[in-house]
This record gives structure tokens, C-alpha cells and sequence, in this order.
């Protein structure tokens, strides 16, 4: 009697890495909902809604739209609005980025700030905002960690983020200053990287 062969076992789904928004609106509405809860600052809600629950960018990728968006003229939030809507939508998803980050929130904003104008006076009301303040300075460290842990592996990558902490909170250098020293340097090592990478591919 002729054995048969063994069954092969059905390939498992491996999960993408990386996903991808399926329309502009969906891009409209999670940035929508980031803005609805970026007290104190994006950064936080950001990276939570862009890399941990959406899944559109890996944290390296993450950190390096994040540090691009931070030395372009303007708002760091606005920046990364124009940058990930034209990276999958072109114009379109620049223009829906921009509207869900914007629109909903500048309404809540000039309503509330109609109603802190006639509350403003009362020890409960500059309660709430020293507790805000604390709350939104302890998401920023939380996500500035996650953020840190991209760099894993990274010697240089490390030396860079330490040096700038270093230059910033202990010097007090200017942004300027950091940008044309740390920024430019990191980005040359980078090329420097890269370029010796391929050719040592090719060879």
C-alpha cells in the first residue's frame, strides 16, 4: 500500500506591517479625532492614532515625518497634515488632513473660549487648567519615550538624541542653532550611511 503524501499545512497570514488609509474621508476623520484629543500639544495622539491603532507609519517612519515636520516653517501639527495627506492622496488628502485637524476643533475652540472668558476668574477653573497642563506634559514624556525606543540599535541615532537633550535643556541652545549643528549633522551621517551601504551591496 503506497503511503500518502503529508497534507502540507495552510500558510499563515502574516499580518502587514504597515497599512494604508482606503479614502480621504477616512484621513478626515482620524485626524479629526486627533485633534479632539491632542490637549497640550499632538505629539501624543499623533503617534497613538497614527502608528499604534491605524498602523500607517512603522515609529521609525513615524520619527523621521515628526522631526521633518518639525523644522519646516509653521506648526509641527500642520506640517505632518501636509506631509502624510500628500504622501497616499496627493492634494486631496492634504486638504482633507488639514480640514480634519482644523476645522472641528477651531469651532470647540472659539466656543470654549467664549465660556473660560466668563469663567476665568473662579479658583476651580485655573484647577482644571494646572491639571490639563499636567496631564498633557506626562502623555508628551510617555509618547517622547516610545518615540526614543525607534532608535534602538542605533548608536549614532542615540549620541544625536542625547547631545540635542544635552544642548537643549542644559545650554539652552536655540532651535535654530540645534537644527543647523545636530539636524544637519545626523542627516549627513545618514546619507553617509546609506551611501556606504549600497556600495558595499553592490561590490
Amino acid at each position: 500500500m503506497q503511503a500518502q503524501p503529508p497534507t502540507p499545512s495552510p500558510a499563515k497570514e502574516v499580518a502587514p506591517e504597515v497599512e494604508v488609509p482606503h479614502s480621504a474621508t477616512e484621513m478626515f476623520l482620524a485626524f479629526t479625532r486627533i485633534a479632539m484629543q491632542s490637549f497640550g500639544g499632538a505629539l501624543a495622539m499623533l503617534e497613538r492614532e497614527i502608528v499604534q491603532r491605524r498602523r500607517w507609519m512603522t515609529p521609525q517612519d513615524f520619527l523621521g515625518v515628526y522631526a521633518i515636520s518639525q523644522v519646516m516653517p509653521g506648526p509641527t501639527g500642520i506640517s505632518f497634515c501636509v506631509l502624510l495627506g500628500d504622501r497616499h492622496f496627493g492634494l486631496r488628502g492634504v486638504v482633507a488632513a488639514l480640514a480634519g485637524f482644523v476645522a472641528v476643533p477651531a469651532v470647540l475652540v472659539l466656543v470654549i473660549t467664549a465660556v473660560f472668558h466668563s469663567l476665568q476668574g473662579l479658583p476651580s477653573t485655573q484647577g482644571a487648567l494646572h491639571g490639563m497642563g499636567a496631564a498633557s506634559v506626562g502623555l508628551i514624556v510617555h509618547t517622547a519615550w516610545r518615540m526614543a525606543r525607534a532608535l534602538k540599535g542605533s548608536r549614532r541615532g542615540v549620541a544625536v538624541a542625547l547631545g540635542t537633550l544635552g544642548v537643549v535643556a542644559v545650554a539652552h541652545w536655540p532651535v535654530s542653532a540645534v537644527v543647523l549643528t545636530f539636524g544637519l549633522g545626523s542627516v549627513l551621517l545618514a546619507w553617509r550611511e546609506v551611501a556606504v551601504s549600497r556600495g558595499a551591496s553592490r561590490g
